[in-house]
């Protein structure tokens, strides 16, 4: 048996029927300087679009690329346990097929590793378009490395982007010691309870503002929005917030502006986009704002409002990031 390397990094990306997506993935992951310095996981949920046939002959090209296919589909949340079980290196990053790593990526991040933090948080940008290869501008300005001491001000600037699979590095090794991982499949949120609970350790963690990736964003959801930005959205943070050893009023105040600022938007955008708002229930909404006045006012004229009058706010709120852009 070949003995097992050594990596600093595995990027593991799960995968299920969507082989264009996961081959421009791929491309530009290999395409990184020092890639051969790091483990390639990925992890195939019974793909039936040809994804088995494509990586068995990839795997032949790169050692230290790894192809893992499921006989049967375990749905996304197992998937993801699958790639943090599998993973050999140091530290982990699960990259969405969809999601796509900047020249340079690999590199810098491996550069920032070199500081051992207990977690990492990279800076990312939205995808305008595949081809031409256009991105917009990152979350943060571009200015180095953030690193805290204090892992409640960390939690606090990374806010709802702690639910952003792709730009979550976790120390493999704190991953391992998390015990009944399976208690978090359907919440939709398994990637941030695991985060959330590898936090209770001390060091530093770092928000790392280089740019690292383009990241596919959703037109439509097929889920419960209200479920799942309210009621899942608030128990993470509440109570996997807690279950990390965080104090209650810094966890209020990251669920209260992440939901002032971005949920409100996704409300906005969904119901825009949406045909299946019908099916979102509005009984989510009230008990999680129920503490927050401004909030529960805020959302009782969102969600009862005329979608034309949602659709006319949600122009002027994508203007507005345009011009943003361009002044950028």
């Amino acid at each position: 048996m070949a003995e097992q390397k050594n990596y600093a990094l595995t990027i593991a990306i799960p995968t299920y029927n969507r082989l264009e997506k996961l081959k421009i993935c791929l491309k530009r992951l290999m395409e990184q300087k020092k890639i051969e310095q790091i483990e390639i996981i990925v992890s195939d949920n019974a793909s039936t679009d040809g994804t088995g046939e494509y990586m068995t002959e990839l795997v032949k090209k790169a050692e230290n690329i790894h192809y893992y296919r499921n006989t049967e589909n375990v749905g996304p949340d197992k998937n993801f346990l699958n790639c943090f079980e599998k993973a050999v290196g140091e530290y982990v990053l699960l990259l969405g097929d969809d999601d796509f790593m900047l020249p340079m990526a690999v590199e810098h991040l491996l550069d920032t590793l070199e500081k051992k933090p207990v977690f990492l948080h990279l800076n990312t940008s939205g995808l305008v378009s595949e081809s031409p290869f256009v991105y917009n501008e990152p979350r943060w300005e571009e200015t180095g490395l953030k690193v805290y001491s204090s892992r409640e001000k960390f939690l606090e600037d990374t806010g709802i982007f702690i639910t952003f699979m792709s730009s979550l590095v976790f120390r493999t090794e704190l991953v391992r010691r998390v015990e009944n991982k399976e208690q978090y499949i359907g919440t939709y949120f398994i990637q941030s309870y695991i985060a959330l609970a590898t936090m209770r350790e001390q060091g530093i963690y770092i928000i790392d503002t280089h740019n690292y990736l383009a990241a596919s964003g959703n037109e439509t959801v097929g889920y419960d929005l209200y479920e799942v930005w309210f009621y899942n959205y608030h128990k993470l943070i509440l109570e996997g917030g807690k279950n990390g050893g965080f104090s209650e009023k810094i966890l209020s105040d990251i669920y209260y502006k992440s939901t002032k600022n971005t949920v409100r938007q996704f409300v906005i955008q969904f119901r825009c986009t949406c045909k299946n708002q019908a099916n979102w229930r509005k009984a989510y909404i009230w008990p999680c704002v129920e503490t927050y006045h401004d909030l529960k006012r805020t959302f009782w004229i969102l969600v009862n409002c005329p979608v034309g009058i949602l659709r006319l706010l949600h122009v002027v709120w994508m203007q507005i990031r345009k011009i943003k852009n361009v002044l950028h």
